[in-house]
């Protein structure tokens, strides 16, 4: 969490904490997303800064230890069912969501880098 004034404020970044006016009542939730409308409101208001999630910077062999650490979990904790056709159809799909989330992260870091390297496990 960083608390940063609006001057510095960006769209697109996400609030760490709710946004109150002085009487309490919620301008925006916790986990919202910063847009120009919500930062002129802000500015038309008075309110001088807020508090934003910092960006976690990680390097691709972060990212894919990360890949690999979340397959590896979802193996062990399907094991027991993951001959039910519902939970084989969940576990594929968590699966392909840890590695859509791998690879836009990448992809955001060196748009035109290559997707392959090395791979999650099955």
């Amino acid at each position: 969490m960083k608390r940063i004034s609006i001057e510095h404020a960006q769209p697109g970044q996400i609030l760490a904490q709710k946004l109150t006016r002085s009487d309490g009542v919620l301008l925006a939730g916790q986990g919202a997303e910063v847009t120009e409308g919500l930062l002129r409101m802000l500015a038309r208001m008075n309110i001088d800064s807020l508090v934003i999630e910092e960006e976690i910077k990680l390097s691709p062999e972060e990212l894919e230890e990360i890949c690999r650490n979340r397959v590896a979990s979802l193996q062990v904790r399907f094991v027991r069912v993951e001959k039910l056709p519902v939970t084989a159809a969940l576990k594929a799909a968590l699966i392909g969501k840890a590695r859509r989330e791998r690879d836009e992260a990448l992809a955001a870091m060196v748009p035109e880098a290559e997707k392959g390297g090395e791979q999650c496990p099955a």
